[in-house]
């Protein structure tokens, strides 16, 4: 029972809607489907999500094969219940936040009555707000059933036919504003997945709309916002910061003022600040990050708790790059955590980063303890790098050149030249200070050697990996702390 996609789909539910759920049951008066939902949501292990337990609890007595079909139907009465819950939440946060959505259902609602001067005036409003709403799907819907009423509204033939083309026009036009939204948006994730394989060296690419296509297309708000959008992520090495963040403001200015009257775009807005943000804080500009960041934090946490995961590994990110180290900690010791693999690495390595920089070697060595070598590459050479710093905070300089030659050697591949170097001029600081361990600090000489390897490092290293942690940390030690 434990694979079973109803407890995803409970677990998901307790998630977003926990007292909305409970009001529904007593509404429905299901209290068998209420029941095993309850059973399902408090389970505490796998143990007491066992099938034949659940069961019994269920219909008080105990499961078998012959009795399998009342299980297996009051599963699917259950996840009915939570389907027919949803769509009626679903329909609350579109009639809520979005009026086009109402004047859409009226007119589905005039058609049945066949009241022709509600369905006129509503199309007309849809019409009218198209743009400002981005609700090119219902005012093409709402103007074919216009259209359609056209037979019963109009009695007198000729004048029919010949109001025809005024109205079939209208919706060829509308047709391509819609074509247009899908088109771009169709882009954007082409252009996304373009920006990928060309990041993971991969040669696989997605060939985009053809121009001569997208010049039959009109412009609209949300074409446009797309269409920024992707050429923000192009997949060349021609574009620079000013590049990327001056096509992700346009894009943001077209959904501005959409947004604020269809607050179900406003998940758009959020999610390019949210990649303003990452952008701006992998070109260095952290300050300018960070305000972008805390400017949708709220709306992170309280309308798209499904981008929190990615969202707050970025913005934890960039506050460590931002020195905001006992912030971070905070955040992670009291507002956000995460099961999945990759990004607790990325987490534990903020959190030891920030350790690392207030020399906080208690803390390090009750962290470090953590199976670095399953982090996947390049977090794990990270990991450990941060481990040998901090045999070198307690001077323990055997272990930190050590775990550091290990490093060295296990960095083979030439994509990741410039991380052996970073390694190489760790062995450097560890062999320096090991040979003067008795004295207070190093002699002038190899202080100029560290310098001298720190400057050639930055003469021929990318920008990006001159703002790993691990490589700003090493050179705030020797221009710092050594000198």
């Amino acid at each position: 029972m434990q694979n079973h996609s109803i407890i995803s789909l409970i677990q998901k539910i307790e998630t977003f809607y926990p007292k909305e759920i409970i009001k529904h049951f007593v509404v429905s008066k299901k209290q068998r489907s209420e029941k095993l939902y309850k059973l399902i949501a408090i389970a505490k292990n796998g143990e007491q999500l066992e099938r034949s337990l659940l069961f019994k609890k269920l219909f008080g007595k105990s499961y078998s094969e012959k009795n399998d079909y009342l299980w297996r139907n009051e599963v699917r009465l259950l996840k009915e219940e939570l389907e027919k819950f949803l769509v009626q939440k679903e329909h609350e946060h579109h009639a809520k936040n979005n009026e086009a959505y109402n004047d859409w259902l009226l007119v589905q609602a005039y058609k049945k009555l066949e009241y022709y001067e509600g369905i006129d005036e509503k199309t007309e409003l849809l019409l009218k707000q198209k743009d400002s709403f981005a609700s090119y799907q219902y005012v093409l819907d709402a103007s074919l059933i216009q259209l359609y009423s056209l037979r019963y509204k109009i009695i007198d033939v000729e004048k029919r036919r010949k109001s025809y083309p005024e109205y079939i026009q209208k919706c060829n036009m509308l047709l391509e504003d819609l074509v247009a939204s899908y088109s771009a948006q169709i882009n954007f994730h082409k252009s996304y997945y373009n920006w990928l394989s060309y990041n993971h060296e991969a040669e696989e690419r997605e060939t985009l709309t053809l121009d001569t296509y997208e010049c039959l297309l009109p412009k609209n708000p949300i074409s446009n916002f797309f269409n920024y959008l992707g050429e923000a992520h192009n997949d060349t090495d021609n574009k620079n910061i000013d590049h990327l963040i001056a096509n992700i403001d346009a894009a943001l200015e077209n959904i501005e003022p959409i947004y604020k009257n269809n607050k179900l775009m406003q998940e758009f807005r959020v999610f390019a600040l949210m990649g303003k943000g990452r952008e701006l804080s992998a070109n260095g500009n952290f300050e300018e990050a960070d305000i972008t960041l805390k400017e949708i934090k709220y709306d992170i946490d309280n309308l798209y708790l499904h981008h929190r995961t990615i969202f707050y590994v970025n913005y934890i990110t960039n506050l460590v790059k931002c020195k905001q180290y006992n912030e971070v900690i905070h955040i992670l010791d009291h507002e956000f955590s995460t099961d999945n693999l990759l990004y607790k690495n990325m987490l534990l390595h903020n959190r030891l980063v920030c350790y690392m920089y207030l020399r906080d070697t208690k803390n390090l060595a009750n962290y470090i303890t953590y199976d670095l070598d399953a982090a996947p590459f390049p977090q794990n050479y990270v990991l450990k790098t941060i481990k040998s710093i901090y045999f070198y905070l307690i001077q323990d300089f055997d272990t930190a050149l050590s775990i550091i030659s290990n490093v060295i050697q296990s960095v083979a591949s030439d994509k990741m030249s410039h991380h052996k170097t970073i390694s190489l001029l760790y062995k450097k600081l560890y062999t320096a200070k090991q040979k003067h361990v008795l004295q207070k600090k190093l002699s002038k000489k190899d202080v100029k050697i560290l310098q001298d390897s720190i400057i050639e490092f930055e003469e021929k290293t990318p920008t990006e990996f001159k703002l790993v942690s691990v490589y700003s940390w090493l050179k705030q030690e020797i221009e710092q702390n050594l000198v």
